[in-house]
Formats: structure tokens, sequence, C-alpha cells
């Protein structure tokens, strides 16, 4: 006859058993416990108007709905520098904040003429920018902080869009001063310019490969804009893009193996992504309003790009998601000012 305090604990073991058994067929397959509700789709996009917190030092909430599959978490590592229209009458300003949108700090304070397309050296030590605030526009570094401004460019043209070599010993940028805008070179101090591209039509927007040898770049000398790849001597200039729309700001992903870009094929300027040969092209947003300008993270996992879809007034804000196009999400909230061409280090 079996024992009786046996017969009791195994009736406390099998009520155990049950009990674990309702828990997790309460869970969705697959889902941890505790996990947050998932982001959005990408595709549609629904523009819901947000109300920007008392001031700019307060990260977006990732708003709620349904996906396929969870986003990984907006990383809070790292730094971003961007340009803000806030509170400056006389053009955008060169900001840096934390990775999530907090802790904003300006650099710049040009009473006249803005300042734009601000890139980190490859140290993260310096920042290049360009600015009008001479008259036309210069190609300027600062330190981190934004002390040191220094001017590099000095010519009557138009001198625009800065590109760190990876070894921070060079830039590549765009000039018009020889009558259209074509991609040249020089040292970080400014000396030794050259031309890279010589043709009747517009080069511009150049960005290096991380291993330095190539320079991918946007060119309409094909009746449209489109995107290159080029040596870093300026040799071997390839398209890589061809659609009758506008392929344009190439940004090199850190291990090299995607460019992302923006393109109007579908209306309204979305980021893609390809390989550098220009096969794979992927789409990464659906929208009916413009995302532009992306730039990778430094480990490459996501991308930071600006976009228009919370701003009635035809402004932007900058936003981060995943590098396959999940995880959408608003992280700076400036009113509308107009805040964006992000890069991240």
């Amino acid at each position: 006859m079996p024992d009786k305090r046996w017969i009791a604990l195994s009736a406390v073991i099998l009520i155990a058993v049950s009990a674990l058994a309702s828990s997790c067929a309460s869970q969705p397959a697959g889902a941890p416990a505790g996990t947050p509700p998932d982001v959005p789709k990408p595709s549609p996009i629904i523009t819901i108007p947000a109300a920007a917190p008392a001031d700019n030092n307060t990260a977006a909430t990732p708003p709620q709905g349904s996906a396929a599959k969870p986003a990984r978490p907006i990383l809070n590592s790292g730094k971003l520098v961007f340009v803000s229209g806030t509170n400056d009458p006389g053009g955008p300003q060169v900001y840096t904040s934390n990775a999530d949108g907090s802790n904003w700090i300006r650099l710049t304070k040009t009473p006249t003429g803005g300042d734009r397309f601000p890139k980190w050296s490859p140290d993260g030590s310096k920042i290049a920018f360009y600015t009008d605030r001479d008259g036309d526009y210069e190609v300027y570094i600062m330190n981190a902080d934004g002390s040191d401004q220094a001017r590099l460019t000095r010519d009557n043209g138009n001198n625009a869009m800065p590109a760190w070599a990876p070894d921070g010993r060079k830039i590549a940028f765009t000039s018009d001063r020889d009558g259209n805008e074509q991609i040249y070179l020089m040292n970080a101090d400014g000396s030794n310019q050259t031309r890279l591209t010589s043709n009747t039509a517009n080069d511009a927007a150049p960005c290096w490969s991380p291993d330095g040898n190539r320079i991918a770049f946007q060119s309409d000398r094909d009746g449209n804009a489109e995107i290159y790849v080029m040596r870093a001597d300026g040799s071997s200039q390839v398209k890589i893009t061809s659609i009758p729309q506008v392929d344009t700001f190439p940004s090199w992903s850190p291990d090299g193996n995607k460019i992302a870009f923006q393109s109007n094929e579908n209306g309204n300027f979305e980021i893609f992504t390809m390989y550098p040969d220009g096969t794979e092209r992927k789409r990464l947003i659906t929208s009916i309003v413009d995302n532009k300008y992306p730039a990778w993270s430094a480990d490459g996992s996501q991308i930071v790009f600006y976009s228009k879809r919370d701003c009635s007034n035809d402004n932007g804000e900058i936003y981060i998601m995943n590098a396959d196009g999940s995880g959408q999400t608003r992280i700076t909230r400036s009113g509308c000012t107009d805040t964006g061409l992000a890069d991240w280090r």
C-alpha cells in the first residue's frame, strides 16, 4: 500500500505542473514574459500629431501598435550631431545630443547664415560642416564641443557636404568653384585641395567606404540623379543605380556591405539600402511624406534619418530605425522647427 506522505507530495506536484502549463498557454508563442508592446509596421506610416515636451531634452516615447516581430530597443549609446532651426531666425545651427534625443547641446551660434551637414570625424574629436556665414558656402571644422571653429575652404564658389576619410586625414567635399558641382578632396587641415570628378553635370554628396578605398556619390550626368562609386583617387567611376527617378545621399554601412540612400521612385523620398554594386535594392520606409538623409550607427545595427511624418508645417524631426526598417521611432521633439541631417557616432 503506498505511503500516505508520497500520495500527498504527488498531489502537490500535479497542482504545480497544471498551474505552470496554464501560465505558458496564456503567453504568445516565442514571446518572453514581460515583452513590451510591438512597434508599428513600417508600412503604412500613420501620422499622429504628438505634443512637444517642455524642452528638447526628453526622448520620445516609442509608438504603440503591432508588428510581425518586436524591434530591438533604441540604442542609448553614442552621440548624434545634427542641425536644428529652433529659435534661430538666421538659419539652422549645429547641436549634439545623446542617441535617444536627450541632452541637447548647441555648438554653433552663427548670427547671420546657417550651419549645415555636420559630420563626425572618425575618432569623434572633430566635426566638419558647411556654412554660409561668410556669404557663400564654405567648409569648416570644429572640436566636438564647438570650440576652435576653423575655415578650410576659401574661394568664390560654394563648398559643401564634407565627408571624412576613415583614417581622418582627408575630407572629400562638393564644390562648384569651377562652374558646376564636382567632388574634391583635401587634407583635414584644408591643404592640397584636388578635384576628383570632372564632367559637365553635377556630382555631389561624397561618402567613403569603411576601408577608405572607394567613394560613393550622386551625379546627374545621365539625365537624373543616380548613385555612383569610384576609387578614392577619382578613377573607375561606375553607376550603381538606374531608375527614372532620383537616388541621392549615399551612406556606407560600417561593415562595408550596404549603402543606404534616399529615393523618390515612389513619389516622395524614402530610405532604401542596397549592396555596394547596386543589387538587392530594398525599401525600408513606406510613407506619404519625405524621409531623408540616412546615416548608420557605429555598429551598423540602426539608421538615423529625417522625417516629416509628424509635422504639419512641412518641417521634420529626427528618427531612428533598425537596419531592416523596423522600430521606426521619433527621438527629437523640437516643435517641428526642422531638426535633422543627423550623423551618429
